[in-house]
């Protein structure tokens, strides 16, 4: 129980070190950025990390660690663990790219439901910073947190054309990059920014809508593909179950070991293929 108590006490005192020490970081940050010389500063500070990126190492480490043990763990042949090492590779990208594309069509329907917002409360006299602190309040994250940082960039000082470009960075979207054309056009030019946030949430969610239809029309195609795939596995699990010693035998042979490899390998560039098919951009 000591030890226990004893442990639990270092990981508390060592997360509250580390807690203190990234709000130092932050502070020592915000000051030198406000004392530093308006010229040149904005490049020495403003690190852009995407808010969503595809994750391409990771399915291929994944595929190559799921070979290395069939081969040298349960002693699989070499060409079979190799094929199926590529097919799972390929769906790890299929399942990075749905997860890649969840985020998106989230942040961009709250970017929707957020630009009525902003055109509400430019409408009713307000500024646009005050409006865009509104859109952080009201929404969930991500968007809360791009929205956050926006209106921090413009509280301390950075040119709103770098702040909105900063945005359309880190969100590489066709909706947010018309959002931050908009606004940086409008900041140089003037206008009324309340109907031209109007036309552009309008723009959103047509194009909102046009995805999601695509995405009906194309599930057909999925469906098939992943049942052609299951067949083949369904047939080869009964092929086993009815002759296991004749089918083991078929698989360690150098001919049906090569064909088991071939048939993994199509079924991988099939699934790449439907996937690069079904996916359109708008």
């Amino acid at each position: 129980m000591t030890y226990v108590l004893t442990g639990t006490g270092l990981l508390v005192a060592i997360g509250a070190v580390a807690y203190y020490w990234r709000l130092a970081a932050i502070r020592e940050m915000l000051g030198k950025r406000l004392l530093a010389p308006a010229v040149g500063v904005e490049q020495g500070f403003v690190t852009v990390k995407p808010f969503a990126r595809r994750r391409f190492l990771v399915p291929i480490l994944f595929g190559i660690v799921v070979g290395l043990v069939l081969i040298f763990l349960f002693s699989w042949p070499i060409n079979i663990s190799i094929g199926l090492a590529f097919a799972i590779s390929l769906m790890g990208f299929e399942v990075d790219a749905w997860i890649y594309e969840t985020r998106l069509t989230k942040i961009e329907t709250q970017l929707a439901d957020s630009i009525d917002l902003l055109v509400a409360s430019l409408g009713a006299g307000s500024s646009l910073q005050a409006s865009l602190v509104q859109a952080a309040d009201y929404t969930e994250n991500p968007l809360k947190r791009e929205f956050s940082e926006l209106v921090a960039r413009l509280r301390l000082g950075d040119s709103p054309a770098d702040a909105f470009g900063l945005l359309e960075k880190r969100v590489p979207t066709e909706t947010f990059q018309l959002l931050a054309t908009s606004l940086v056009v409008n900041w140089h030019v003037g206008g009324g920014l309340a109907e031209t946030l109007s036309g552009v949430g309008k723009t959103i969610r047509d194009r909102l809508a046009i995805s999601r239809q695509i995405r009906t029309l194309s599930t057909q195609g999925r469906l098939t593909t992943i049942t052609v795939i299951s067949v083949v596995w369904f047939m080869a699990a009964m092929m086993w179950q009815s002759d296991e010693v004749r089918f083991v035998g078929f698989v360690n042979s150098q001919p049906g070991s090569w064909l088991l490899a071939a048939t993994l390998t199509l079924q991988g560039v099939g699934i790449a293929l439907v996937s690069k098919i079904s996916r359109p951009r708008i």
